[in-house]
């Protein structure tokens, strides 16, 4: 059984660089980014493994970041679950480039960012530039999980998660408040 939750988050324009702008809500002091939340919540248990890969694997899956086509070693392998074990896991506070995600996975950048999107969405991921030299000073953007943490990147993922609960009980409350709290 699983809920699958997508909804746009106020963020802070000052705290956070807002990537998906999807809506704004302007005031006449500051103005309100929404970004797109998602994520997909399973009944989970965790992994009785000492197994690096086979716990990320289940939690990888139980939020929905991977799809269940692929298992074992065949996922292992795959793009998506080596952008975990290669690159933000093995050094979570360096930003690197898509160019440079590309090569390390050899893969295409449209496939990197496809996956850095999925990683956005569950709001673990933080860009910021990234200088590069190549013939004169190149600036880039870089990914890496959000506070170059993986369990503080959690917490604001579990964070979303708490607000839009609350966000969902006060509109139940709303409609039961207004059919006068009705059964049927």
């Amino acid at each position: 059984m699983y809920s699958m939750f997508k909804f746009f988050f106020p963020i802070s324009t000052s705290k956070y660089q807002i990537i998906d702008k999807p809506a704004t809500f302007k005031s006449t002091s500051f103005i309100v980014y929404y970004m797109t939340f998602e994520i997909m919540l399973r009944s989970h248990i965790p992994v009785n493994s000492d197994s690096l890969e086979d716990v990320l694997e289940q939690f990888l899956l139980d939020i929905g970041y991977l799809s269940g086509r692929k298992r074992g070693q065949e996922l292992h392998d795959s793009i998506p679950f080596r952008l975990w074990t290669e690159c933000l896991l093995k050094d979570p506070e360096k930003p690197r480039t898509a160019d440079e995600l590309a090569a390390i996975l050899d893969s295409s950048k449209p496939t990197i960012y496809r996956h850095l999107n999925k990683l956005k969405k569950l709001d673990l991921l933080e860009s910021e530039e990234v200088v590069e030299w190549d013939d004169g000073e190149v600036t880039k953007k870089g990914y890496r999980l959000r506070h170059g943490d993986f369990n503080t990147a959690w917490h604001v993922t579990e964070a979303n998660i708490e607000s839009t609960k609350k966000r969902y009980r006060e509109t139940v409350d709303k409609i039961v408040k207004l059919t006068g709290g009705m059964k049927e």
